[in-house]
């Protein structure tokens, strides 16, 4: 796999994560357990310094400089590459700036990022939502923290707004840069719509081999365009 990317600018900001429970400052946030167990493994067949490095660094500055940003990865179909891209993606920022990132699983209905990290599905995102109470795992590579989807079968809809917009709120007090894989948008039905508007903005990745235009175009008939600030190409043939 190859992919190449394209980024408006945008900005960024630090903070400090502790291996400790993170007791939360206000009513907005939750309780933040952070594992004492480092996860030990990754898959490096999805993640892999030859896609982590196809990240273009000085755009990937202009965009997250100075500024704390939440960015959902999502694509007009299933198996396009948002996993790879989000991990990998996760991985360059972790990498490159040295600072606290959180990679999020919020494909509910096909979780992958608990298999890419050799990891338990739960506990994740499903009970978070049942708990109040967050729990992030570090992962083999510094600066790189793992939250997974949980129990699918639990998968919140749209009642969960509200816990969901303060299990955010509680991510971005705690970490610089927080991705988030989505799923595609196809089928509707399993898209987290509703959670759009919490977060900073939207990567859309198209499968150079496969998307058709008509079909990443139907994405702007539920979404505003405006909430993309990125698309990347995957599977490009550099030939």
């Amino acid at each position: 796999m190859s992919y190449q990317i394209n980024f408006p600018k945008k900005e960024n900001q630090s903070v400090e994560v502790t291996e400790n429970d993170l007791v939360a400052k206000s009513s907005d946030l939750l309780p933040v357990h952070v594992s004492k167990d480092n996860l030990t493994t990754v898959d490096h067949k999805m993640v892999a310094l030859k896609y982590y490095n196809s990240f273009n660094f000085s755009k990937l500055a202009t965009i997250f400089k100075d500024t704390k940003m939440t960015i959902g990865i999502t694509s007009a179909n299933r198996n396009d590459g948002k996993t790879l891209v989000a991990a990998n993606m996760a991985v360059s920022l972790a990498s490159a700036y040295k600072q606290n990132t959180l990679l999020v699983d919020m494909n509910f209905r096909h979780p992958k990022l608990h298999n890419v990290f050799g990891t338990n599905q739960c506990p994740g995102i499903a009970e978070a939502i049942a708990y109040k109470k967050v729990r992030v795992v570090p992962t083999s590579i510094d600066n790189l923290y793992l939250m997974t989807a949980g129990d699918s079968k639990q998968a919140p809809g749209i009642e969960q707004t509200l816990l969901l917009r303060q299990i955010l709120t509680t991510l971005r007090n705690k970490f610089d840069f927080v991705i988030i894989d989505m799923g595609s948008l196809y089928p509707i039905e399993d898209f987290p719509i509703f959670f759009i508007n919490e977060i900073d903005g939207l990567i859309g990745v198209i499968d150079s081999r496969k998307t058709k235009k008509a079909a990443f175009q139907r994405i702007f008939k539920h979404l505003d365009e405006s909430r993309f600030i990125a698309y990347v190409f995957n599977r490009v043939n550099k030939s």
